[in-house]
């Protein structure tokens, strides 16, 4: 198919989508799929991540497709979804870094004579910190890694202030219970 040809079909596909064709929509998404995994595993440098970027990126694609004014827009508003969803990506990643560097450096500080033992104590805490729900991760990173109140916490999350207390104070335990402190 011509480069003209493929475009006016996915303005045909995305048309019978927005109509709720349920096998428009599967063919968008198998037409589609490829090729924003391998954008947004250029950008990441890592394909695992990029299937999770690129699922999101569908979620929201589904969700948004009814206001997509333009068919024939369609390539480049997919791509703008999926730059989106990777950046967010790249930043949760840094963030993450950020707050695991930082409590590396506290560990270090706490137990600077034995330099083996700050190393294992990094891999427990990052460990640890793996194994925290997705939820209070997300807690843990925005109050110790970017130092954010908890009302700003409660406000980016769009929860009350108790559950992110509420989060907090269950990381906190189960960061205990990991690091058996």
């Amino acid at each position: 198919m011509s480069p003209e040809t493929e475009r006016a079909f996915d303005g045909y596909l995305v048309v019978l989508a927005q109509g709720g064709s349920r096998d428009a929509m599967d063919r968008l998404v198998r037409r589609w799929t490829a090729k924003l995994v391998r954008y947004a595993s250029r950008t990441t440098g890592n394909s695992q991540s990029a299937r999770d970027i690129v699922q999101e990126t569908w979620i929201a694609a589904i969700r948004a497709l009814p206001r997509l004014a333009d068919s024939s827009q369609f390539p480049a508003w997919i791509y703008a979804i999926a730059h989106r969803k990777t950046v967010d990506s790249i930043r949760k990643t840094q963030r993450s870094r950020r707050l695991i560097e930082h409590a590396q450096r506290e560990l270090e500080e706490a137990a600077a004579p034995n330099e083996s033992e700050a190393v294992e104590q990094r891999a427990d805490l990052s460990a640890a910190i793996a194994r925290l729900s997705e939820e209070q991760r997300a807690v843990v990173h925005l109050f110790y890694g970017e130092d954010l109140s908890v009302h700003e916490i409660a406000t980016v999350l769009a929860v009350p202030v108790g559950t992110v207390k509420s989060r907090l104070f269950h990381a906190r335990t189960t960061l205990r219970h990991h690091l058996g402190e």
